[in-house]
């Protein structure tokens, strides 16, 4: 894992391990990751608690990468554009340093993309 793969998973890792520690009333039905390194490393440390997913609790990605379809059980996701909303803030940022304007723009509402890691919370 590359040095910033790294840290985010460390930092999934210990994010979820908190969460998770919480007494059950207390305890998260589910977590939503800022990105899928940090979904996978949350889906390794629920495996080693012994929780099961998404049956104790549910885990959603951000990004969508093809890391979500390579876990077990495959990681549900948000699914959005990054290499457009990456264009669109160098766009952006080119704008400014040549002394346009900054500002508000509308990206495209992101679309949950269920797999097997997301489920209704047990009642």
């Amino acid at each position: 894992m590359a040095g910033g793969d790294r840290l985010l998973g460390d930092a999934g890792a210990r994010a979820t391990r908190s969460l998770l520690t919480a007494s059950v009333p207390d305890r998260p039905t589910a977590i939503v990751y800022d990105n899928d390194i940090m979904a996978v490393a949350g889906l390794s440390v629920a495996a080693e608690m012994g929780l099961r997913v998404p049956e104790d609790v549910s885990l959603l990605a951000w990004d969508d990468s093809q890391l979500c379809r390579l876990t077990h059980p495959t990681l549900s996701a948000m699914s959005h554009d990054v290499h457009g909303f990456g264009a669109e803030v160098a766009r952006t940022l080119f704008s400014v340093i040549t002394g346009g304007e900054g500002g508000s723009h509308p990206v495209p509402t992101p679309v949950l993309t269920p797999r097997g890691s997301t489920a209704p919370p047990k009642v």
